[in-house]
């Protein structure tokens, strides 16, 4: 029995790994900043802070960079608000663990990812907001669930919630 389970396993990984579905739901568990947002995607969602609600778009351009950063360069929309520019630079500093600047941030991001899901810390403003984000790749592979909990002394006084579409190659 267990020369036949030992020649049956690499059939089975085989098969698994020739399924394009297989696959397709191993790469959605993995979320590889570098590889998720290479190129281009676009993010539309909603701003809740203190009791106000705001609408948002987002497009974005990722390119990698000699220095294996990503930078990840962005547009964002407000409902009602002119256009702004924003820049990350994301780094792997250890497997699995991320250090970022962003143009919008009083201070350094820190990131970890952990199978399909990326979380983010970073500080917002000199008033003490920290942005605390959840980004989840969805099974399809072309979709990022992106929910953010804005905290003031440790306090949720905003929320984030966004779906972003990454426009990659099949």
């Amino acid at each position: 029995m267990k020369t036949i389970k030992r020649l049956l396993q690499p059939i089975l990984m085989v098969t698994l790994l020739a399924s394009p579905v297989a696959l397709a739901e191993t790469l959605a568990r993995t979320f590889v900043p570098e590889e998720v947002f290479a190129g281009r995607s676009e993010g539309k969602g909603t701003l809740r802070l203190l009791g106000k609600s705001r609408g948002f778009t987002v497009e974005s351009l990722g390119t990698s960079l000699a220095s294996g950063q990503l930078k990840l360069e962005q547009r964002v929309r407000f409902d009602g608000k002119p256009v702004r520019s924003r820049t990350w630079l994301i780094m792997q500093t250890t497997p699995g663990n991320y250090t970022a600047t962003l143009t919008d941030a009083a201070g350094p991001v820190v990131g970890r990812t952990e199978g399909g899901r990326l979380t983010l810390r970073y500080p917002l403003t000199r008033w003490g907001l920290v942005m605390h984000q959840t980004l989840d790749l969805k099974p399809d592979g072309h979709t990022v669930a992106n929910h953010g909990s804005i905290r003031l002394l440790g306090r949720e006084i905003g929320r984030l919630d966004e779906t972003i579409e990454l426009h990659r190659p099949d």
